[in-house]
């Protein structure tokens, strides 16, 4: 409204002057000339003024923009000090209003999430528990310490036994995946030499190897450096596991293998498989993300296992990539920082 009556004024001035220049309105009078150099004077003011006026008014619009900004990357809350009640600050009123509402919602979002983390951790260790009694009288039937059974017997309770020890993995998965999500996996970390804990893993899944003819191995070498020992072992066995699925028997080639650098040590688990597209691998550590389900279905999984180690990992401080090209294997590379975060 105002920048409206300054620029009618500034025009009506010059409309006097030019109509005095033209047809001799004020008269060579004192008086008269004081008027006209009035009448300049509040031109000139009026030039200077707009612009500051339409900053003035700007202003207001630039801080709602950056408070905008500020909410598109998650601050929520914030409210803009505006006292005017033009349509300006009727939409700072609005603003305000908008940016509450949204910081209710997102808090009550987030209760929820956890709720449902804990409530989905709680169901999964209950699940777990019944499984351990089914595994140790199928192993106790398999020894035959309560009688001798025959081929086929032997044979139905051997699915059994596999049945349960796949489900208890899932079941085991879906919990470390959920206490990542609301931060209660439990880390012990220690100052110790990380061939023991490659070794581990790699010796525990060698007689499954050998019995596919499957070759692993190892370029391992002492190194002390701060982790935890059984859950680095969880990623490698993750890691090796999901390679022997992907390499072919009798000619399958895994080989587990570390690099130093002044920062970290990277280890590596390269297989000769069947390599992973690329339009698939920015997704390979999103939870329950399986590259080829009918493998998955033939030989379980749950879509968890990478989850998890990018969540051990980042727990560690490092970070795990993999570099594949399909038809030509796949390398996943996981490090730990030297200078490790502190022990937990």
């Amino acid at each position: 409204m105002l920048i409206g009556i300054l620029i009618v004024a500034a025009a009506f001035n010059l409309f006097l002057l030019y109509q005095d220049d033209k047809a001799g309105i004020f008269g060579p009078d004192s008086d008269q000339q004081t008027i006209i150099q009035i009448l300049l004077a509040v031109d000139i003011a009026t030039f200077f003024l707009v612009p500051v006026v339409i900053r003035q008014s700007l202003s207001p619009l630039k801080t709602i923009n950056k408070a905008l900004s500020r909410v598109k990357e998650g601050t929520y809350g914030e409210k803009i000090k505006y006292t005017s009640d033009d349509e300006i600050g009727e939409l700072v009123g609005s603003f305000n209003i908008m940016s509450d509402t949204i910081k209710e919602k997102e808090e009550q979002a987030k209760k929820t999430d956890i709720a449902k983390d804990e409530f989905l951790a709680m169901i999964t260790h209950e699940l777990k528990t019944p499984l351990v009694p089914i595994q140790g009288y199928s192993d106790i039937l398999l020894n035959e310490h309560l009688g001798k059974l025959n081929p086929e017997q032997k044979d139905r309770l051997s699915i059994i036994k596999s049945s349960s020890e796949t489900l208890l993995g899932i079941i085991s998965d879906l919990l470390d995946v959920q206490k990542l999500e609301i931060g209660q996996l439990r880390m012990k970390k220690e100052n110790l030499d990380i061939k023991k804990s490659i070794l581990k893993s790699v010796n525990a899944l060698a007689p499954q190897a050998e019995k596919n003819e499957i070759k692993i191995t190892t370029n391992a070498e002492s190194l002390m450096i701060v982790h935890d020992s059984e859950r680095i072992k969880q990623v490698l066995t993750n890691l090796i596991k999901n390679a022997m699925i992907a390499v072919e028997p009798k000619t399958g080639k895994i080989e587990v293998y570390m690099e130093e650098t002044p920062s970290e040590i990277q280890i590596s688990v390269q297989d000769n498989g069947m390599g992973i597209p690329k339009d698939k691998q920015k997704d390979l550590f999103k939870k329950f993300y399986q590259v080829d389900t009918t493998l998955t279905r033939e030989r379980g999984g749950s879509g968890l296992g990478l989850a998890i180690c990018r969540g051990i990992i980042d727990n560690h401080g490092g970070s795990v990539s993999v570099q594949s090209q399909e038809g030509n294997g796949a390398k996943f590379t996981f490090s730990i920082p030297r200078q490790a975060i502190a022990l937990a």
